[in-house]
């Protein structure tokens, strides 16, 4: 792991922009579930920065969800929903289902609009920062294959940031069963394109605390991959 890539001078503070950076190795999957971090210490050696940061930057992702912190056995990286104590019976039923693509679009086009409308309602200054950076990571020079990491860790991210762990752990469940099509045969440039504008779109009216157009975009941005993953299967 380059640590070294971290903490970039900005606009947010040196704990939000530290969160901000591990969070997003999270929501890519870099961390994987159960991986431990490094220490306070070894941690604020790496990035050059104080273990006061570190501390705080780590407290905020605890907040969140996303780590567990024990003495004597160090950090470790959660599950969206583990630390609600959402178990593992949901999840083995939802796989039991073996639902077919089209079914999980459905259910995407049910449950993401109303999570970007709540977000654009309770996202932070350092929200906004990681769906704008993702966003424009996007928009770059990218393989299908980072994209899709990065398609994937933008609609996480903004269940997350509705900062309600049900919604965070079933939208998790739901990228788990789409992930193949994300980086698979459905994934053309053009298809990359078409969803990186309506990924600008989205964040803009979340940015705006505009939660009805927020809402509006998310419902049909899943419309249209729907329609698209209809195309190519006909």
């Amino acid at each position: 792991m380059d640590w070294n890539s971290f903490g970039r001078a900005d606009s947010l503070s040196v704990p939000d922009r530290l969160s901000v950076d591990l969070e997003r190795l999270i929501l890519e999957g870099h961390l994987s579930v159960g991986e431990k971090l490094p220490s306070e210490r070894e941690l604020a050696e790496y990035l050059k920065v104080s273990r006061a940061s570190i501390r705080e930057a780590l407290r905020e992702l605890e907040n969140r969800g996303h780590i567990d912190r024990k003495p004597g056995r160090g950090t470790i990286v959660l599950s969206p929903g583990e630390s609600a104590g959402v178990g593992d019976e949901l999840l083995g039923k939802m796989a039991a289902l073996k639902p077919e693509l089209h079914d999980i679009m459905e259910l995407r086009a049910i449950i993401e609009p109303p999570i970007a409308r709540i977000t654009a309602g309770r996202a932070t200054t350092r929200d906004l920062a990681q769906l704008r950076e993702l966003v424009e990571a996007m928009e770059g020079d990218v393989t299908k294959e980072r994209y899709a990491e990065l398609d994937r860790a933008f609609h996480q991210a903004i269940a997350q940031y509705a900062h309600n762990p049900l919604l965070a752990f079933i939208n998790e469940r739901i990228a788990e069963q789409i992930a193949p099509s994300r980086a698979g045969r459905y994934q053309t440039k053009a298809r990359r394109a078409a969803s990186s504008a309506a990924h600008r779109r989205i964040l803009e009216a979340i940015e705006g605390g505009d939660g009805d157009l927020a809402e509006q975009e998310a419902r049909d941005h899943v419309l249209a991959i729907s329609h698209e993953i209809a195309r190519a299967t006909n």
